[in-house]
């Protein structure tokens, strides 16, 4: 019941800045492709040294913060690691860039890279990428430039934002199971319908992760997730992460997780 509790008076409070300030709930979203590493072969990308610079100017007249994050595109079709996001801030006028270096490091990799960066922001941004390449001389041979269009992204309720948690039953537990598997209650709290995500859960002796499908504001949808086996030693505590790869934008990301046990 504390973590509804100030899970709500977090939204109320969101709620009453955005109406004080007038600014709109809705998000501006860029969507970035880059280019990192040296490719060996030919494979994939002709053989040489591929650079991205992601140049990202505030042209207003006020101070936010925004967030990034990153994915790795895989060839044969298939999809890479997804980081988390990561938050930043730009002053008035300010700019800055996001090159190779800061990507791999977010990403945690190391060697050539494909793939793409996702800026997130509330007010409009200027975002143009660089892109360079270099062949067997190592000096520059092809340069490209792109200015990336912002993508304005739906709330579903008109100026609203979902906001998902885990939510106990009646007596504030997070313990129940049904047919062997634990039951978990993904609750959109906020004003804004929210898009298909993940549900993972962190147990004594393993993980689980379970699709959740959209939900729209102010509903739930109840999940079964596989209990590891080992985990009942005597008790099995766990630990759920809703949105676990931080796919929607939330009014809250602060409220995604809660922990519980189920006494053997």
């Amino acid at each position: 019941m504390r973590i509804i509790g100030k899970a709500l008076i977090a939204v109320v409070t969101a709620c009453a800045a955005l109406a004080a300030s007038g600014q709109e709930a809705s998000k501006y979203q860029y969507v970035v492709k880059f280019v990192c590493g040296r490719a060996a072969s030919a494979s994939v990308v002709a053989p040489g040294q591929y650079f991205t610079a992601i140049n990202v100017h505030n042209p207003n007249e006020e101070g936010f913060e925004f967030r990034k994050r990153f994915s790795i595109a895989l060839p044969g079709e298939k999809a890479g690691r997804v980081s988390r996001f990561f938050n930043t801030k730009l002053g008035p006028a300010e700019a800055f860039e996001i090159d190779c270096p800061d990507i791999l490091g977010h990403l945690g990799v190391e060697g050539f890279v494909k793939g793409f960066a996702v800026i997130e922001s509330k007010q409009e941004l200027d975002v143009v990428a660089v892109y360079t390449a270099a062949g067997s001389t190592r000096m520059i041979e092809t340069m490209d430039v792109e200015y990336v269009k912002p993508r304005r992204q739906a709330g579903g309720t008109e100026g609203g934002q979902p906001d998902l948690i885990p939510a106990p039953d009646a007596q504030g537990n997070f313990c129940r199971i049904r047919d062997g598997k634990l039951v978990v209650t993904v609750r959109n709290q906020g004003t804004g319908n929210a898009g298909a995500s993940t549900t993972h859960i962190d147990f004594s002796s393993g993980t689980s992760t379970e699709a959740t499908p959209p939900i729209p504001a102010g509903g739930s949808v109840d999940l079964l997730l596989a209990i590891p086996a080992g985990c009942f030693q005597p008790d099995c505590s766990f630990r759920i992460r809703v949105d676990s790869a931080s796919v929607v934008t939330e009014s809250d990301e602060g409220n995604n997780t809660a922990g519980g046990a189920c006494i053997g």
